[in-house]
């Protein structure tokens, strides 16, 4: 019987697609299943597993009793699809050129953003696996299934405006799940589970790689601001749970000043930086945010028990894990690395939860302290499943495999991250913030200041420490970023770099800068 392996994203298959050069169909029935589960915009500080005490989150809590907690686990970008990108590829977003989060339309039929690079379902779909998305993707077009997946269920864009009102597009149908007033966290689940029985009747032939990426809880304006639309909301408005209580910061403040985006019409006219700010301190907002993690939680505790109940969950490794973080009051910030000016980078927007389960593989209840970068999740996913001979191209990842078997091995404590006019490095000392025509820089000491409340970056003091940490972050994106897309070096995007006119500091920076573009790319397959 083949191991089934699993982790926090979502993904499904049917078809059979060819086989990989030295990965037959019949070898791949050996390997493991792969549940990747995903969720959107989430502070490893919702969990009770990471130490909340008013937010309940019984199953994911469970899911780390049961395997490996990572306590340093950090997204390379502080936004949705740049961030997927770098879990899928292995690159950075100045290598794959997904910078922001991309639109929901696109003049080229069928664009997928990184189907010209190595990709985790591709990989998976070449080497014989079923393979399947459950859920948000936010990486191109959404009609038809892209990167090797058979089964597709998702929804248009990225934006979750509301959790009862959206159009699905499921395995070639499209329909509204306003139509049946049923809660998108529940459709996701349920689906979730339709593709699991699937499975169960498959008699082992081929192993399965499900991405189930839920778009909640999703704690971004208008959603946050409405009146809560979850089952558990009744619970936590007689409970409200504790939220961070700080003064509104200045990168909020500033923001708000120069952005005068409409933030649609659900909150009636206003902007996306004052629904943010409104949003502080807010228990209608901190109701939503406990109500749809609740609902989140409920829903993997659904899809679980239904792999048990497939015979499958003993032979599954499964893997949990956020896009990207989201402050929710901390520092005064609301949302991920794109709601402020600058680009905010703080530890709320940049770690995230990472847990993975795998019976009898992976030492349960053990915690790994180790910082891990987004680009090193691919190559451990290929070197847990026996597949490392494989090359992921220009990935600065690397394999922490060895950790999840209970194996001793050199590690370099180092978090690289970016977010267009944002660079960051980070040790478990020292964070050193770097800004591309804006500014300004910041340099905190995490040992001291784990809080980041002091910039130490015009202290005297501490000018060998910034510089020290300049130039390696100056040589990593030298090492890894591709000249097409290092934007710091007159390089653009795909589809686009930021919204509006601030992309207006490159055209002048750079005279013969090329503006964002969407080109079919050739399609990568392992033959």
């Amino acid at each position: 019987m083949y191991k089934n392996f699993i982790i926090a994203f979502m993904l499904v298959c049917t078809a059979s697609p060819p086989g990989l050069m030295g990965f037959s169909i019949a070898h791949a029935a050996d390997r493991s299943n792969v549940l990747l589960i995903m969720t959107d915009n989430q502070s490893p500080s919702l969990l009770g597993a990471y130490g909340n005490l008013d937010i309940k989150t019984p199953n994911i809590d469970q899911l780390a009793k049961e395997g490996v907690l990572f306590e340093r686990a950090y997204a390379t970008s502080g936004v949705c699809s740049p961030s997927r990108a770098v879990l899928l590829t292995g690159l950075i977003p100045s290598a794959n050129g997904v910078h922001n989060g991309l639109p929901a339309s696109y003049t080229v039929t069928d664009y997928a953003a990184i189907e010209e690079f190595r990709n985790l379902p591709q990989t998976l779909a070449d080497a014989g696996y079923r393979t399947g998305l459950v859920g948000k993707y936010h990486l191109g077009a959404h009609e038809k299934p892209q990167l090797g997946f058979e089964w597709w269920t998702t929804f248009r864009g990225g934006h979750t405006s509301s959790f009862i009102n959206a159009q699905v597009f499921d395995n070639g149908e499209m329909f509204n799940v306003l139509d049946s007033d049923e809660h998108l966290t529940d459709f996701w689940s349920r689906r979730a589970v339709d593709f699991i029985e699937a499975q169960k009747d498959d008699e082992g032939e081929r192993p399965f790689f499900l991405w189930l990426s839920y778009n909640g809880p999703y704690i971004l304006p208008p959603t946050v601001n409405q009146p809560p639309v979850s089952r558990h909301a009744a619970y936590y408005q007689d409970n409200v749970p504790a939220m961070p209580q700080n003064r509104v910061h200045p990168y909020m403040r500033e923001w708000a000043k120069t952005n005068t985006a409409p933030a649609r019409e659900e909150t009636e006219g206003g902007t996306y930086p004052w629904s943010a700010i409104d949003a502080l301190n807010n228990e209608t907002a901190m109701i939503n945010i406990a109500a749809e993690m609740t609902h989140v939680d409920e829903g993997i505790g659904t899809v679980l028990a239904a792999l048990e109940a497939a015979g499958l969950d003993e032979n599954t490794l499964v893997v949990f894990l956020a896009d990207q973080g989201s402050s929710y009051g901390q520092l005064g910030m609301w949302g991920n690395s794109s709601w402020g000016d600058p680009e905010p980078a703080y530890n709320a927007h940049m770690q995230v939860p990472m847990i993975v389960r795998h019976p009898g593989e992976i030492e349960p209840g053990t915690t790994i302290s180790a910082m891990v970068n987004q680009f090193d999740v691919f190559p451990s996913l290929l070197d847990y499943l026996g597949m490392d001979d494989l090359e992921i191209a220009n990935s600065p990842g690397q394999s922490f495999a060895p950790m999840l078997r209970g194996e001793d091995m050199a590690w370099e404590d180092e978090i690289f991250f970016e977010y267009i006019s944002t660079r960051v490095i980070q040790t478990r000392q020292w964070k050193y913030t770097k800004r591309f025509m804006a500014s300004p820089n910041e340099l905190y000491d995490m040992t001291n200041d784990p809080g980041e409340t002091t910039n130490l970056i015009a202290d005297p003091a501490y000018t060998e420490v910034s510089t020290g940490l300049d130039a390696r972050l100056t040589q990593f994106w030298a090492d890894n970023a591709d000249p097409t897309f290092d934007v710091w070096n007159g390089g653009t995007g795909k589809a686009l770099v930021y919204y509006g006119k601030r992309n207006n500091k490159f055209r002048e920076a750079f005279p013969d800068w090329r503006e964002p573009f969407v080109e079919k790319a050739t399609a990568f397959r392992d033959r």
